[in-house]
């Protein structure tokens, strides 16, 4: 089938990766649509260092710019060039420095930069993070004198789910109204970041950079950060282990992630299943 009409958009974990892990259905099947001219990308919050770590066949799978850092930035994996990126002002950097004194002083936190992960302390969450994206990607700071505060993408608090929902919570009440937001983006992860840099700014970005023409644009998702990519898409797929709330907006609810979501989607075209307005 000529999938020259069609560009899909997705998230990774829980969505095109399961656990962790790739899934050979899905692997095979999104071969054969860019093959067969479709454009498949991925929008994330990690970071490009951790990318091929996640993905080791991304050269063979991906076909335009990605959407890294939850739209913070779009990295063009196959030239190897970053472009759109958006930092957090330094001053509101400080503002977070401060937050993180005076509400959450022992929380497990690090920030994403051009040059990779950087943190206060390899202990706790930081050491799962550690043995997961390898030290090639951490850079350990053990005072925050030391850390610069012009290139940061976002921040991460780590931890249990009832210790971000009180992170959450605060940051919510001192940042009201503020440019800065948080969302989860899973169940150990809290991301603060510009409310501009969401995944569906970065789609829009995408859009900007690429010629998608006539192209019905589907993106998946799982997660509370997926929710403006997916509403920005022309077709909103979510697999069935997507939060209530993005099944809620989803055009359809799929399968289960560890079953192949992108090869679920993928047959759902050949199908005419998926069509722009249906």
């Amino acid at each position: 089938m000529d999938f020259s009409s069609y560009a899909i958009v997705t998230d990774l974990d829980g969505t095109f990766l399961h656990h962790g892990k790739t899934v050979p259905r899905n692997m095979e099947a999104v071969e054969k649509f860019i093959q067969n001219g479709g454009l498949f990308t991925i929008a994330t919050g990690r970071i490009k260092q951790s990318i091929a770590g996640a993905v080791p066949q991304l050269s063979r799978l991906v076909n335009a710019p990605m959407v890294l850092c939850n739209g913070s930035y779009l990295y063009d994996h196959g030239v190897g060039k970053t472009s759109a990126e958006t930092f957090i002002d330094r001053v509101h950097v400080q503002e977070l420095l401060d937050f993180i004194a005076c509400e959450c002083p022992h929380a497990s936190w690090r920030v994403s930069t051009p040059e990779g992960m950087r943190a206060l302390s390899g202990s706790g969450y930081m050491t799962r993070d550690l043995v997961a994206y390898g030290r090639e990607v951490f850079e350990i700071l053990p005072s925050l004198a030391d850390w610069p505060l012009d290139d940061w993408y976002k921040l991460v608090f780590r931890g249990e789910g009832e210790v971000l929902a009180e992170i959450r919570a605060a940051f919510d009440r001192r940042f009201a109204g503020h440019r800065l937001m948080a969302l989860r983006s899973g169940d150990h992860f809290l991301e603060i970041f510009y409310r501009d840099c969401h995944k569906g700014a970065g789609l829009e970005k995408l859009r900007t950079v690429c010629d998608f023409g006539t192209r019905t644009v589907i993106a998946c998702g799982d997660f509370e950060n997926d929710i403006e990519m997916l509403e920005s898409a022309d077709i909103a797929i979510c697999p069935t282990n997507a939060l209530p709330r993005v099944k809620e907006i989803a055009d359809l609810v799929l399968c289960d992630s560890g079953e192949g979501l992108l090869a679920a989607v993928i047959e759902a075209i050949i199908n005419g299943k998926l069509k722009k307005g249906d």
